[in-house]
């Protein structure tokens, strides 16, 4: 049910920001004269689509953080959140990361029963936006609106969704300060065809009138083709929105608390060591095949080191406010 007031529709998530609990949950940080650090035993599969969101997790085998929680990780990289979900339900991975929209798409329509473990990266300002070249005439987002050329969005990665926008974390928040831009996402032609490495190269031989970009694209559009922005799509209400996420099944959790105990601990760990750069960009590289001087350059959001309800709750209002999802999904209860 759309919520609406005298004169036309008043956002859901405008009225969850007022209503909803700020609940900050805990998921491991040991506090002054707290208990001591959990100790899992047991191996655990992460399935993941590498990129700069999940660097903490990186880190955290790199520096052998899980090993000291007595466990032992093994990273299951993929391309494609669908690969995510099938690596997960299948057992061939027992924690998988990524956009909460897809997982929170998935558990909406009782695909499959999600613990959320822990939130794995939130957006700061400029780390999701729209950017054009130069001298494309296009200066202001309302200028997005009718052009014939089309905006590139990064592509969807899980077959259940359609054509329509939004479809992924990126597309949402974009969706969602256009709005409060006066620009009705549907009057923007938008395309979901090129991946988030070619996108540039469509700017550049003008296959597209702007790209929706995330970092390293940012950067490296801004470098390789002087690109300037048009609209941060992470600003006012997506400001600080949470991007991605660590889940496992419902049951895995329940079966083993100690051993995701264990993994929140380690992860914690990692992101708090992740508040300087130092540790990030040292994987960067790797992960995303940015060059070191790129990695030095990026907009990096932040990487919670506690998981808050209510911040997380907001992308999924948002997702319903949007009409991606029939219902709201209660955070609160995939959390225990």
């Amino acid at each position: 049910m759309r919520v609406t007031w005298a004169g036309g529709r008043v956002s859901v998530l405008r009225i969850a920001l007022i209503v909803l609990p700020v609940v900050a949950l805990a998921s491991g940080c040991q506090a002054a004269g707290g208990s001591a650090p959990a100790s899992g035993s047991g191996t655990i599969t992460v399935a993941v689509i590498p990129g700069i969101d999940n660097a903490p997790l990186r880190v955290a085998v790199q520096d052998g953080l899980f090993q000291q929680h007595g466990l032992k990780v093994t990273l299951k990289d993929v391309t494609s959140l669908d690969a995510v979900f099938q690596a997960l339900t299948s057992g061939q991975a027992q924690i998988a990361a990524g956009d909460y929209t897809n997982f929170f798409y998935e558990y909406a329509n009782d695909r499959v029963n999600l613990r959320l473990i822990a939130d794995g990266y939130d957006a700061t300002s400029n780390s999701v936006a729209i950017l054009t070249l130069p001298n494309s005439g296009i200066t202001t987002p309302q200028q997005l609106a009718s052009q014939s050329g089309a905006v590139a969005a990064p592509p969807q990665q899980l077959a259940q969704f359609s054509q329509a926008v939004p479809y992924n974390i990126e597309t949402l928040a974009a969706e969602e300060v256009l709005q409060n831009d006066g620009v009705s996402p549907s009057s923007v032609n938008w395309t979901d065809k090129y991946q988030p490495g070619n996108m540039i190269a469509a700017l550049r031989n003008h296959q597209v009138k702007a790209i929706l970009a995330t970092e390293p694209y940012i950067v490296q559009a801004e470098e390789k083709l002087g690109a300037v922005d048009v609209l941060n799509a992470s600003t006012g209400v997506t400001s600080g929105l949470p991007m991605s996420g660590y889940f496992s099944l419902n049951s895995y959790a329940k079966a083993n608390p100690s051993v995701v105990q264990a993994f929140q601990q380690a992860l914690d760990q990692a992101q708090s060591d992740c508040a300087q750069r130092g540790p990030v960009q040292t994987v960067l590289p790797n992960l995303t095949g940015m060059t070191a001087q790129d990695a030095a350059l990026v907009t990096l959001g932040t990487y919670p080191t506690s998981l808050n309800i209510s911040q997380v709750q907001r992308v999924a209002v948002l997702m319903y406010d949007s009409g991606m999802i029939g219902s709201v999904v209660n955070v609160s209860r995939m959390t225990g």
